[in-house]
């Protein structure tokens, strides 16, 4: 019987039904809660950036309006503004709605007890729905002024946070393990390992683009001087920050040699094309000249990253066929999220920049092949191989039967085991046939108990004896 069955309905459904209203009051209260303070962080950073531009008067009105297309642009839903097409947004402020709702549907399900599938189910549409109809209520309100589908508002708005959600809820209502209790075992273990290989990917992605920071502080120096006053330096520096994970997959699709492309401009590291580059502080790190030949060191690392995949599915499955399994499903696994990573980190950018593109297609492809390969042949080398077993001959059933045969005789029987019956000191005394003797029914360890003649029965004395 499996955990989810095993757990009792008292609990699992009673329970939660006698608290069906306080669990609904913690859901709407977490998803408004979400959902404010999503809205109200998108206007503080426009108001911020706002408040610090070089003589700005715009009314605090002014940002809230704003924060309304904001709100949008923090769940990828693509804009335009005064018929320029916009869907590059950063990447920090959609990973933090994320984690918002993961955290808000997983204290929901804390406090409300769930623990079975179903629940989860209920906590993850509603946020997801919720969200969805705000983000369209949103697109039709602001349709007169910034161009947005409604129908991409609601997918994207859901999207964003039923994936929080459902991370939040996944282990504490069961999900996990059921996705566990369905999957064999080398299939579990290359989405384990798949995970790896994705922390791994933006580990990667982290150091190139250090890398590139550090080699290119002049640069970057250079573009916040050219922005003007200090208050728009800090706007140009902020939103830089926001798309430090865009950089992120940027610099993992440059080692995975798939590249990037904004506009004109293109980066691989075999192939460089120069083109004009958006003027944020951030874009100064890419390189301006042609490739240097310490470029290529970059492609080092992506096998590195698929061998420390292999190692992990080697240690998950010692054997050859298994492990190959496991390494095949966690390059998938790495495949898919970094393709998806390079499809939101993309987009369109006004006319000049058109598009900005990771080429998230040919990035899944390459990172799953970066991943197997390495991986396939660590677990090949040194995973243990399956020996089937040897057929049997009729040569081993002659010998089977032979010595079946020469253990049958009488000659070879095996004695007793016993010191009972082995000690004869131990044999009750009389008859050697072993039938008892009337009267003499004491052995030698009966004739301990039996009392001496030197025994007095009327040794017991009285406590006032003076003789004792």
């Amino acid at each position: 019987m499996s955990v989810l069955d095993s757990i009792p309905h008292g609990i699992a459904d009673g329970e939660s039904d006698r608290r069906l209203g306080v669990r609904w009051r913690l859901l709407g209260t977490a998803v408004a809660g979400v959902v404010l303070t999503g809205y109200l962080g998108t206007a503080g950073l426009l108001a911020l950036v706002v408040a610090t531009a070089e003589g700005a008067t715009a009314p605090a009105a002014t940002a809230f309006a704003a924060a309304l297309p904001g709100w949008l642009a923090a769940h990828q839903v693509p804009l335009s503004i005064s018929g320029a097409p916009l869907s590059v947004f950063p990447l920090l402020p959609t990973s933090l709605l994320v984690l918002l709702s993961a955290a808000a549907s997983a204290r929901v399900a804390r406090r409300s007890r769930l623990r079975r599938p179903g629940q989860a189910a209920c906590v993850i549409a509603t946020m997801g729905l919720a969200h969805a109809a705000v983000g369209t209520g949103i697109a039709l309100t602001i349709s007169d002024t910034v161009g947005v589908s409604p129908v991409d508002a609601f997918v994207r708005c859901g999207l964003t946070a039923a994936v929080g959600s459902t991370a939040g809820v996944a282990n504490r209502c069961g999900l996990a393990y059921l996705l566990w209790e369905r999957m064999e075992d080398e299939v579990w273990s290359g989405l384990r390992a798949g995970l790896l290989a994705l922390a791994a990917v933006i580990g990667t992605g982290t150091l190139i683009s250090l890398v590139a920071v550090c080699l290119s502080v002049e640069e970057i120096n250079g573009g916040l001087a050219a922005t003007g006053p200090a208050g728009e330096a800090f706007g140009s520096m902020l939103l830089s920050v926001l798309y430090l994970p865009n950089a992120v997959v940027a610099g993992w699709s440059f080692a995975a040699g798939s590249g990037l492309a904004i506009g004109d401009y293109a980066l691989t590291p075999l192939h460089f094309a120069p083109g004009r580059l958006p003027g944020l502080p951030l874009a100064a790190a890419l390189p301006a000249d042609a490739p240097g030949a310490w470029w290529t060191l970059a492609l080092l690392l992506p096998p590195a990253t698929g061998f420390v995949v292999g190692v992990s599915c080697r240690r998950m499955h010692p054997k050859r066929t298994r492990g190959l399994v496991a390494a095949a499903v966690a390059a998938v696994v790495a495949g898919t999220g970094a393709g998806v990573l390079a499809a939101l980190s993309g987009g369109r950018l006004g006319t000049a920049f058109d598009p900005v593109t990771l080429r998230p297609v040919l990035l899944a492809a390459a990172t799953s092949l970066w991943v197997a390969v390495p991986a396939g042949l660590v677990v090949w080398f040194t995973g243990i191989r399956e020996c089937a077993e040897p057929p049997v001959t009729r040569d081993d059933l002659e010998g089977t039967d032979d010595e079946q045969a020469d253990a049958d005789e009488p000659g070879d029987e095996v004695e007793p085991d016993c010191d009972l019956d082995c000690d004869p000191e131990r044999q009750p005394d009389g008859d050697p046939g072993g039938e008892e003797v009337p009267g003499e029914a004491a052995s030698a360890d009966g004739a301990a108990e039996q009392p001496s003649p030197d025994d007095d029965p009327d040794d017991e004395a009285a406590p006032d004896d003076p003789s004792r």
